[in-house]
């Protein structure tokens, strides 16, 4: 992918690991904060309405297309994505491509529902 299609300011939202007095892992997670900000490509793949908890929800998901660095490939499922003031779920992280030097995310979104 052309690096000019990376036309979007994605910010990456992570749960920091809380840790006791001495620096021991207490087991718990922070409250999301900002991990990073990449440049980014987001690709709308399908809204759909799904049944959550006996209500129908409309559901957005999408690739998110990154550039492959140590940083990017920290990313894993659960992570949140702020992308044009949308909150999405990381659903899938793909392997950097050694070819385009890339890396997809799958994300999806609650679009609000009845």
């Amino acid at each position: 992918m052309d690096a000019g299609r990376l036309d979007k300011r994605a910010v990456v939202m992570r749960r920091p690991i809380i840790t006791d007095d001495a620096g021991d892992d207490t087991g718990q997670r922070g409250d999301y904060a900002p991990a990073m900000t990449l440049w980014a490509n987001y690709k709308p793949l399908s809204a759909r309405e799904a049944a959550e908890g006996g209500r129908a929800q409309n559901v957005e998901t999408g690739t998110l297309t990154i550039r492959d660095s140590v940083q990017a490939r920290t990313i894993t499922n659960g992570e949140r994505i702020v992308l044009q003031g949308r909150d999405f779920g990381v659903t899938g992280a793909g392997l950097p491509d050694r070819r385009t030097g890339m890396i997809q995310l799958n994300i999806s979104t609650d679009l609000g529902g009845q």
